[in-house]
C-alpha cells in the first residue's frame, strides 16, 4: 500500500492549481513555498506526469558497488533531455540505454555506467516506456452522455480578487447539453461541495454519473485507505455514480476544463470583483447569457436551454432533499467507479491504495468499479470504441459499515449506465 505525505499533497495540489491556470506566485503564497520549491516539482511533473511527487533517495542504501547518486541523476537528466526533443540536436533521434551512455561518455561521467545499468536506473525512476503502451496510443473510453444528465462534470477554479481575497468557483456542467450550475465559496470542502451538487441537482437535475478529478476534497482525501468520503456517499445515496477521471490528466475532464477557459474570458476578466457576493450577485447575468445566447461549438448551432427545452428531468426537490440524512452519510448500495492508467510495475492506484493488473497492461486505461452492495472491486479493460468490455480482475472490497439499499425515491432506471459501464 502507498500513500501521500502531507508534503506530497501540497506538490499534488500546486501542480493541479497551475494546470487550472492558476498564476505560479499565488500557488507558492498560498501554499507558503517559495517559487524555486514550485519550479522544481512542475519540472518533475513535466519531465514525468505520471510522479508520485515523493521524495527521492538521494544515496545508495544497500550496495556498496551502487552507482553514485550523482551518475543516476546524470542518467535520469540526459533521459528527460532527449524525451523532451526541445532543441535541433535532440528533436529527432533515439533515447535508450546505448544513446544515454554515449552522451554520459562525451560528458566523461565516472564511473560510465553500463547499458544494463543504465536500464535499471530508468526503469527505477518509471522513464522506459513499453512498446505499444505510450501514453498517445493507449485508448482512453471517452464516457459518452446518452441524453440530458446522463453525465455532470463538476470542477474547481479558484480565482484571487484584487486585495488577495480568493474565491472557489465550483463549476458544474451536463456533457450532453453544456448547461451549468455555478456557486462561489470563500473556501473549499466536502461539506462545501456536497452542498454545491444538492443546489445543483435541484436546478438541472439528478444525472445519473457524477464525473469528478480527484480532488481530496472530492475523493475522501489522499492519506486514509479505504475510504468513501462525504461526497462519494452523496452520491450513492442519491442513486448516482461517480466517476473519478485518471490522476492528473486535466484533458480527460476537457468539457469542463473548456467551460472554465469560456468563464475566464467572458465573466471573470471582464470585471474589477469586489467580494465574493459581488461574485455571486453577477454570475446570473453571465449565466443567462450562457443559456440563452452562447452556442458552445459542440452542440451544432443550438444553445443549452434549447438543447433542454422540453425535456424531463428528475430535479432534487425539496422533499427529495429533506430525506438525505444531515450527519453522516451512510454507504448507499451503488457503484463508484474510476478511469486510471495503469504504472509500469503492473498495478493502478484508488482510494490510497494499490491494486495489482499485471504488467501486461501496464500503459493501458483500465476502469476499477466498486461495487458497495456486493463488496467488490472489478477491472475493466476497452480495446476500442468498438471492442466490448473486458472483465480483468475481481477483488474483494470489504466495507466496515452496514450498506444500505437505495431508496425508493431515488431508485432509477440504470439500463443505460449498464451498457455504457457494465459490472
Amino acid at each position: 500500500m502507498e500513500t501521500d505525505t502531507s508534503e506530497q499533497a501540497l506538490r499534488r495540489e500546486a501542480i493541479r492549481r497551475r494546470l487550472a491556470q492558476e498564476k505560479r506566485k499565488v500557488i507558492c503564497t498560498d501554499l507558503q513555498r517559495s517559487t524555486s520549491w514550485f519550479d522544481k516539482w512542475w519540472a518533475e511533473y513535466c519531465h514525468n506526469p505520471h510522479t508520485d511527487f515523493a521524495d527521492r533517495s538521494r544515496a545508495p542504501h544497500t550496495s556498496p558497488h551502487a552507482m553514485p547518486q550523482s551518475v543516476v541523476q546524470s542518467v535520469v537528466e540526459v533521459r528527460q533531455t532527449l524525451e523532451a526533443a526541445a532543441t535541433t540536436e535532440t528533436k529527432y533521434g533515439c533515447i535508450g540505454p546505448a544513446v544515454i551512455q554515449d552522451r554520459l561518455e562525451d560528458l566523461r561521467t565516472l564511473p560510465l555506467p553500463s547499458v544494463p545499468t543504465i536500464d535499471r536506473i530508468l526503469r527505477a525512476h518509471d522513464l522506459t516506456h513499453p512498446i505499444g503502451n505510450g501514453s498517445d496510443s493507449a485508448y482512453y473510453p471517452w464516457p459518452i452522455a446518452w441524453e440530458v444528465n446522463a453525465i455532470h462534470a463538476t470542477d474547481i477554479i479558484t480565482r484571487h480578487i484584487h486585495g488577495g481575497e480568493a474565491i472557489e468557483n465550483f463549476h458544474t456542467l451536463d456533457h450532453y447539453s453544456h448547461a451549468v450550475y455555478l456557486s462561489q465559496f470563500l473556501e473549499k470542502s466536502s461539506a462545501i461541495s456536497c452542498e454545491h451538487l444538492v443546489a445543483t441537482w435541484s436546478k438541472l437535475g439528478l444525472p445519473h454519473i457524477e464525473q469528478l478529478d480527484n480532488e481530496a476534497i472530492f475523493c475522501g482525501g489522499h492519506t486514509h485507505p479505504h475510504i468513501l468520503g462525504r461526497v462519494v456517499r452523496l452520491c450513492l445515496f442519491c442513486g448516482i455514480e461517480p466517476l473519478f477521471t485518471p490522476f492528473y490528466e486535466a484533458k480527460r475532464n476537457y468539457q469542463i476544463e473548456s467551460f472554465h477557459s469560456l468563464w475566464v474570458g467572458a465573466f471573470w476578466d471582464k470585471e474589477e470583483f469586489r467580494n465574493c457576493a459581488h461574485v455571486q450577485a453577477e454570475t446570473p447575468t453571465f449565466v443567462q447569457w450562457y443559456h440563452t445566447v452562447y452556442e458552445p461549438p459542440a452542440l451544432g448551432g443550438h444553445t443549452p436551454a434549447e438543447m433542454r427545452r422540453g425535456v424531463p428531468v428528475v430535479r432534487l426537490t425539496l422533499p427529495l432533499a429533506r430525506q438525505i440524512p444531515a450527519g453522516r452519510l451512510p454507504i448507499t448500495a451503488g457503484r463508484v467507479h474510476f478511469m486510471r492508467k495503469v504504472k509500469p510495475a503492473g498495478h493502478i492506484e484508488l482510494l490510497n491504495e494499490t491494486w495489482n493488473v499485471g504488467k501486461k497492461w501496464m500503459g493501458e486505461y483500465v476502469r476499477a468499479t466498486i461495487n458497495t452492495a456486493k463488496q467488490t472491486l472489478t477491472i475493466w479493460h476497452q480495446a476500442d470504441a468498438d471492442a466490448d468490455w473486458r472483465l480483468l480482475k475481481t477483488r474483494q472490497f470489504r466495507l466496515n459499515e452496514s450498506v444500505c439499499e437505495v431508496l425508493p425515491a431515488f431508485r432509477r432506471n440504470r439500463t443505460r449506465c449498464r451498457d455504457y459501464f457494465p459490472g
